[in-house]
């Protein structure tokens, strides 16, 4: 499946004289210009999966904005996006910051409607799903419902990138490419949003660090999951240090650590980055 490009005769727009400054209003007076815009790509044998929406204040500023969907946009989702964009800079309590002049949307990709026909038993659960969520999406908003896909990165936690649903990834790391210093497989079953300052120790129960050189100070004989000295616990084994050294050539955006994989004698195993001579929790292989 290609998606065409779509003719300028498809585009639909309305404009108010005077301006509205509601979003409600802005959206119950677009609603007829968004079943115009789907029933002149239905007319045209075509459905659109991703379009452009440029809001025009009346001061001339222009909003604009792309919108993808997963599977094809109706009447009601061209609505949601207006009124998703428009949220962006005010809200339906308290009105807009400048009252709207213009609304118009145009289809940036189509394709051939038959693609897209229900079965002959119905859409199935897929179709259940797709028409919950965007219905929980039309009620809190844009970005409160999201869906999770893997970025590229070398740390875990740059790899975890949601996405609003519906929404393509956009300027994400593409994961597919070289990623030389990341993680090899298995990856770790609980990453952790913010990483977890932890201790590690060795027999004196002095931290453990890592040399100028990549050497362990001494080799790790417990660790605390907690960081404080009380809770710490013997280490039946670990591995490391695997240096990962990122944007050196920039001081403000430069970061650089050691990464060790450890089992605990309770058998749980961690991942542990130590920056500088600040250990760090990772992740857990649960």
């Amino acid at each position: 499946m290609v998606p065409r490009t779509p003719p300028k005769v498809l585009d639909r727009a309305i404009e108010f004289e005077p301006p509205l400054d509601r979003v409600d209003q802005v959206t119950f007076a677009f609603r007829g210009t968004a079943e115009q815009f789907v029933a002149g790509l239905t007319k045209a044998g075509l459905v659109s999966t991703s379009l452009r929406i440029e809001v025009t204040d009346e001061r001339g500023h222009v909003s604009e904005r792309s919108w993808q969907h997963p599977r094809l946009f109706s009447a009601s989702d061209v609505v949601d996006r207006v009124r998703w964009q428009l949220q962006g800079s005010g809200s339906i309590d308290s009105g807009l910051a400048s009252p709207i002049a213009k609304v118009a949307v145009a289809p940036e990709a189509v394709d051939d409607i038959g693609h897209h026909e229900d079965g002959l038993w119905g859409g199935g659960a897929d179709e259940r799903i797709h028409h919950g969520l965007t219905r929980v999406q039309g009620m809190l908003g844009h970005d409160a419902v999201v869906t999770a896909t893997i970025g590229g990165g070398r740390a875990l936690s740059d790899r975890q990138v949601l996405v609003p649903w519906g929404d393509r990834p956009v300027g994400v790391a593409r994961s597919d490419r070289p990623w030389p210093g990341s993680l090899p497989a298995p990856a770790p079953s609980t990453v952790f949003e913010v990483p977890r300052p932890v201790a590690v120790l060795s027999a004196s129960g002095e931290p453990v660090e890592v040399t100028d050189r990549g050497d362990v100070t001494a080799p790790i004989v417990s660790f605390s999951p907690t960081g404080a000295a009380r809770d710490a616990r013997p280490v039946d084994s670990w591995a490391g240090p695997w240096p990962v050294r990122e944007r050196w050539w920039d001081a403000s955006l430069a970061r650089a650590m050691h990464r060790f994989q450890l089992v605990d004698a309770d058998g749980t195993a961690w991942l542990l980055s130590l920056t500088g001579t600040a250990w760090f929790a990772e992740a857990r292989y649960d």
